[in-house]
């Protein structure tokens, strides 16, 4: 009546070490990669997708930038050029004053009656105070 079935239950590694890479491969699945891989183009491909207008555009404003700027400094030297001239004609300007004044004072020195009249007894000659007057 109770009769001993067997059954063979057989274990196989493969089956199990299948199982474990699907359920990691499962867990870290990698991204799909595309087939075809873009390289960046060199500046040399960049230069030929640029229009001709847009090389004739940049050229005209680095043309312009580069004349502006030389314009500047040239105007810029100018400026400081005429400056010192300047300076130095206000300097001779300076000097010129103070030597006009010099002169009025040694003139005025000089055309005092008194140093007429004491210059004019030491040579002999005699003075008439009428006759004397002011030298302007």
């Amino acid at each position: 009546m109770a009769e001993l079935k067997m059954e063979d239950y057989s274990y196989e590694v493969e089956d199990e070490l299948n199982s474990e890479t699907h359920f990691y491969s499962e867990a870290f699945h990698e991204p799909e990669r595309p087939d075809v891989v873009v390289v960046p183009l060199s500046p040399k491909h960049r230069l030929k997708r640029i229009s001709r207008l847009e090389r004739l555009i940049a050229g005209v404003l680095l043309v312009a930038v580069i004349g502006l700027s030389l314009l500047m400094i040239h105007l810029r030297t100018s400026i400081t050029q005429m400056e010192h001239e300047i300076s130095i004609i206000e300097g001779q300007t300076a000097v010129n004053k103070s030597e006009i004044l010099r002169l009025e004072q040694s003139k005025a020195e000089l055309s005092k009656s008194e140093r007429i009249r004491e210059i004019a007894e030491k040579q002999g000659l005699s003075i008439q105070s009428g006759n004397l007057r002011k030298v302007k």
